[in-house]
């Protein structure tokens, strides 16, 4: 959706800015006030130039999710590797509380705004943080393989993924268990390991 990409430092600089305005408005004052000229005003830069790289203001808010779902990505990958070596259960802890916290803080643009417009829904559906962490997770698993009694870990893990996104995204938006984030993650590790070990 974008129009050009920015390369040089200066431009991925004018990007940048762009974006970090338009996810304060979204957040502080709503998403019908993001309109592109009052993103290009608290950008510091001129419509044109905001024209440049986004020809509309669903344009900046999907390269705005997508620099969240890439920086959830990163962050999650990291996590399985640091916790790697660890027991299965605590790795799995480690991953699920980094999601429920960068989700939670994110709520608004990765849960919410994609209700409002289709072209936004799309997007989400198409940049799911487990399509960009389902190698690292597998390395995960596999790492664990003598733990676990399911024959096809390629079929357990893509179960896996669904369930605990599904889950921490209900979670996350209704909690409708009344749950503690320390009680939601014991259940999902419990959920987890009981179906990989069943």
């Amino acid at each position: 959706m974008r129009r050009k990409l920015p390369i040089q430092n200066r431009a991925k600089f004018t990007s940048d800015v762009i974006l970090e305005a338009a996810e304060i408005i979204i957040l502080q004052e709503g998403y019908d006030k993001a309109s592109t000229n009052y993103i290009a005003e608290k950008a510091g830069v001129s419509i044109g130039s905001l024209y440049q790289y986004y020809p509309s203001k669903d344009a900046i808010i999907s390269a705005l999710i997508e620099q969240i779902v890439s920086r959830i990505s990163n962050g999650t990958r990291q996590i399985i590797l640091e916790s790697i070596n660890l027991n299965f259960a605590q790795a799995s802890r480690n991953v699920f509380e980094y999601l429920i916290n960068n989700f939670r803080d994110n709520k608004l643009l990765l849960y919410k705004l994609p209700k409002i417009t289709p072209l936004l829904a799309d997007l989400t559906i198409n940049l799911s943080v487990e399509k960009f962490t389902h190698s690292t997770n597998r390395l995960l698993f596999e790492q664990h393989r003598s733990e676990f009694s399911v024959s096809n870990l390629e079929q357990a893990l893509i179960v896996i993924e669904i369930a605990v996104l599904s889950n921490i995204r209900r979670y996350i938006l209704e909690n409708p268990a009344g749950m503690s984030d320390d009680e939601f993650i014991d259940a999902m590790v419990r959920l987890s390991t009981g179906y990989l070990t069943a």
